[in-house]
């Protein structure tokens, strides 16, 4: 072989190797932003999937992890209680408040109308034995940050959402099966009330 045809068949290979690792890098890339868009348009989010269970502001407990209608949320953890509640800001604010027990491990997420979670509390952060939360829009936060006093910050945790839809998830953890039954009455002290005030 003459070395101007070895010359091409590397300048062939090296020609071929580029497209392959291109084509293979375009493929990676369409991946990826698919991935990334196909929840904006999933018609069976986590939010419509909570809205068959029921209305806004009425706090409903999710079926135990296992149980036939537990099929809409699969891959659930057993030993841990959950209640939601769906809000609406359009009318006002949302107050969220939720009790908690002494030793054992509660949460509440706050997700946006995509499910995405913009805020979240332990049990830690719980006064007087519960956690609360007013759920406010921008707009609701800056008509209520103006009346307040401007000797004394407010005492009340404000959460802004990106959405004026969403929903608000409180977990509790149960060490045994028999607690379970406790797990799932305090879950249930979850309350969501449309607040009056700026809308």
């Amino acid at each position: 072989m003459t070395v101007g045809a070895a010359a091409r068949m590397r300048r062939g290979l090296l020609d071929v190797a580029t497209i392959l690792v291109g084509a293979a890098l375009t493929a990676g890339l369409v991946h990826i932003v698919a991935i990334l868009i196909i929840p904006l348009y999933a018609s069976n989010d986590a939010f419509a999937r909570l809205s068959q269970l029921g209305p806004t502001n009425r706090t409903i407990l999710l079926p135990e992890a296992g149980a036939p209608d537990a099929r809409l949320f699969p891959y659930r953890d057993p030993a841990v209680a959950a209640a939601f509640c769906r809000y609406d800001l359009s009318d006002g604010p949302v107050r969220v408040k939720a009790p908690i027990a002494r030793y054992e491990f509660s949460s509440l997420s706050f997700h946006t109308r995509r499910g995405d979670i913009f805020y979240a509390l332990t049990d830690r952060a719980a006064t007087q034995g519960a956690l609360e939360a007013l759920v406010v829009t921008d707009k609701q936060l800056r008509t209520i940050s103006a009346h307040d006093s401007e000797d004394e910050a407010p005492r009340e945790l404000r959460v802004v959402s990106a959405t004026s839809q969403g929903f608000v998830m409180m977990r509790s953890f149960s060490q045994e099966p028999s607690l379970l039954p406790e797990a799932e009455e305090r879950v249930r002290g979850l309350t969501c009330h449309a607040e009056p005030g700026a809308k």
